[in-house]
């Protein structure tokens, strides 16, 4: 018995697969697929989800296999430079989801996570003391709790009878990624009367590419009709050449009602689904995991407050429908039939982006460093806290245990250095003392005095004695 049975073995299942193994908690990956994906759907990564994974040792190496862009010339504005943000990683990155996949799939392997393939689940049950998952093959295993990372069309979701509400766009997309020989092309979309394209440098010579067209093409879609979307367009193909990868599919924008079922959650696309324009679907579904992960062990780990869990879905639900607003704005923007719609929008946008609090919310929206959580009693609480020095490297290195950090001039009390690592900041800035949560939030801010109380509350009395998932209620 796994003290967590985690459904899907995309990015999202498997970071949340690598929290639950680096706190110690057991785990069990269920894969329906046999072999890892090729699939590569998803391309790119966002600063904040590139922070937390250097917050456990992997964002510098990704952006090593990938392809950093600083600049990107979207439909919805002529230029947007994630170049200005104030983060190690002021880039979009393009990276394959297969190859973001492999990562964590060698860091799960090497925390000691189990990934059972060929794993299709048919039922599930739940009581007061754990959760019961049925196999196809007539197997049943049981967890404490279970994580249904499954995608859009979640089994974990609908055996929960969660609804999922939303919309299918109308106007069909086409994918593929290819040769383009010169590979000079930039990363842009082009807009005409027939609908956009947009072409994405892998950086290796291979591009993504897409065409989100307003009439369907007749007959069964294929490549050929991908490369006359771009002649319509574009004006050229770029001299594309046959695609490794092709698809065709409907965009939908649909979010989960409920992200917690009893001992159940739902995160990635079993939570939320959303238009591909923006580049979010991976990046939110990466930080929904790293904002379970540490909620669930605490749980496991009897140090959880009752109230902890109920957070998930608290904090990541209004960020998925916040996710969800954005891409069908700028989908709607890319695909709107009226130029002087189009061109009013673009002017707005580069308007706002001459301003700081402009692209303060604009660029903190789509690379995901703005978004914050609950308030607390000082500003800082709830809030992303940025990298800094510290007399142990970075805070992003010494976050890479997994523990909550306390940033202050002095030493964690001795009941709570088992599960809290210290570290005192080079050029100390703001409050006195910051309770740095492991996936990099502020818990709490203030005086030195309060730190006791701010540790019990998020971390768990001294006494630990009293071993037990109580947060499951």
């Amino acid at each position: 018995m796994s003290d967590v049975i985690i459904v899907g073995a995309g990015p999202t299942g498997l970071t949340a697969a690598c929290e639950l193994a680096l706190a110690g908690v057991s785990c069990t990956v269920l894969e329906r697929r046999a072999e890892e994906s090729g699939v590569v759907r998803a391309f790119g990564l966002h600063a904040r989800a590139l922070e937390l994974l250097d917050a456990r040792g992997m964002g510098d190496e990704l952006v090593r296999r990938g392809n950093p862009l600083r600049t990107v010339h979207p439909a919805y504005a002529s230029r947007v430079d994630f170049g200005r943000l104030d983060t190690r990683y002021p880039m979009l990155l393009i990276v394959p989801q297969s190859g973001t996949e492999t990562m964590l799939a060698e860091r799960a392997a090497e925390l000691g996570v189990t990934v059972r393939r060929e794993a299709t689940v048919t039922g599930l049950s739940q009581d007061d003391h754990g959760v019961q998952v049925a196999l196809a093959d007539g197997s049943v295993l049981e967890s404490r709790y279970v994580i249904g990372a499954d995608g859009a069309h979640s089994t974990v979701r609908e055996l929960l009878g969660v609804g999922f509400t939303g919309e299918a766009y109308a106007l069909p997309m086409l994918l593929a990624d290819v040769r383009i020989d010169g590979g000079e092309v930039p990363p842009i979309t082009q807009i005409g009367p027939d609908g956009a394209v947009v072409t994405i440098p892998f950086g290796d010579g291979w591009f993504r590419v897409g065409a989100w067209l307003r009439t369907p093409p007749e007959g069964e879609p294929g490549f050929g009709h991908l490369r006359d979307a771009f002649r319509r367009i574009a004006g050229t193909d770029h001299g594309m050449s046959e695609p490794r990868w092709f698809s065709r599919f409907t965009a939908e924008r649909k979010q989960a009602g409920a992200y917690r079922v009893g001992r159940v959650f739902l995160a990635g696309d079993a939570a939320h689904v959303n238009s591909p324009i923006g580049g979010q679907g991976m990046n939110t579904g990466v930080q929904d995991a790293f904002n379970l992960g540490w909620k669930i062990a605490a749980a496991v780990q009897g140090r959880a407050p009752s109230w902890l869990l109920d957070g998930y879905h608290a904090e990541r639900h209004p960020v998925g429908a916040a996710v969800l607003a954005l891409t069908d704005h700028l989908t709607r923007l890319s695909l709107t039939g009226s130029a002087l719609r189009l061109t009013l929008s673009r002017w707005a946008m580069a308007a706002a982006l001459r301003t700081a609090p402009g692209r303060g919310r604009i660029l903190g929206t789509l690379s995901g460093l703005g978004f914050a959580y609950a308030p607390g009693a000082h500003p800082l609480v709830g809030h992303r806290v940025a990298d800094r020095a510290t007399d142990r490297g970075r805070l992003y290195e010494v976050l890479r245990s997994g523990r909550f950090v306390l940033l202050a001039d002095g030493d964690v009390p001795a009941p709570w250095r088992d599960r809290v690592d210290g570290a005192r900041p080079v050029d100390p800035q703001g409050p006195e003392a910051i309770l740095v949560r492991p996936d990099g939030y502020a818990a709490w801010a203030g005086d030195r005095e309060g730190v006791t109380a701010a540790l019990m509350e998020w971390c768990g009395p001294a006494d630990r004695s009293h071993r037990g998932d109580h947060a499951a209620a």
